[in-house]
């Protein structure tokens, strides 16, 4: 005899959590015309999801490139808006640049494609969130990943953006395409890296094994990746299948 069926219980609500609505930091930046709100880009629903822990907080935000000249710096304008506690730092190429500090956003002018430049920015600053909005170019986007990411606090967060860039290399705009490896390229490997806890993924240099034992997370969304730091290096996971000298 066929066990009798189970009452069908009343059905529960199907609730689902908005996790990127558009919030506080896409109406700023739309009203500062930058083009990382929805009206453009759409960076700011994700923007806002991962850096709202730091919304009260006094620290430093480091954002490699400034924009137009005509626009007037609106990202940094957005950042200060929406961190009250927040210095804002800005760096450019472009000198005309220098003329959009105002109270809590500075600005630096230099090539951020060259890491002794950047080092000094960040050691006069020591910022604890880095957005790249550069040049998009992929050799850039690699060296400032190389170069600042082992310099964030623990805890602290790096941001490319654009990364879609690396996917021009036969279309227009392959003048991105200045290196051998793409960012996506180069960044993908330590994404699978991180992935596999370093045993049976991409072989890596040990420089790049270093900065995956630093790498907490890596959050992707539309045209761009977001890595945070770990408290603490995982030190048991880096290869040195190729050792690097002593400096």
């Amino acid at each position: 005899m066929a066990a009798p069926e189970a009452p069908v219980e009343d059905s529960h609500p199907a609730e689902v959590a908005e996790l990127l609505p558009l919030g506080e930091l896409d109406r700023l930046a739309i009203a500062a015309e930058t083009d990382k709100s929805s009206k453009r880009h759409d960076y700011m629903r994700f923007y806002e999801y991962l850096l709202t822990p730091y919304k009260e907080k006094s620290f430093s935000m480091l954002e490699l490139g400034v924009g137009l000249p005509s626009r007037r710096a609106p990202s940094l304008r957005t950042w200060k808006s929406f961190f009250p506690k927040a210095r804002i730092i800005g760096v450019d190429i472009k000198g005309i640049s220098k003329s959009f500090e105002e109270e809590r956003i500075h600005i630096e002018i230099g090539d951020a494609a060259k890491p002794r430049f950047l080092k000094r920015v960040f050691r006069t600053y020591q910022p604890s969130v880095i957005l790249d909005d550069a040049s998009h170019f992929w050799s850039h986007q690699i060296i400032g990943f190389q170069t600042l990411f082992p310099m964030l606090p623990p805890g602290g967060v790096y941001i490319v953006e654009d990364v879609h860039t690396s996917f021009l290399a036969k279309e227009e705009g392959a003048q991105y395409a200045d290196h051998e490896e793409s960012f996506w390229s180069y960044f993908s490997r330590l994404q699978a890296a991180l992935v596999c806890a370093q045993r049976h993924g991409p072989e890596l240099s040990l420089q790049e094994s270093r900065l995956v034992a630093w790498i907490d997370s890596i959050s992707i969304s539309r045209r761009t990746v977001a890595i945070v730091k770990r408290q603490k290096m995982r030190r048991r996971e880096v290869v040195q299948t190729n050792p690097e000298p002593e400096s």
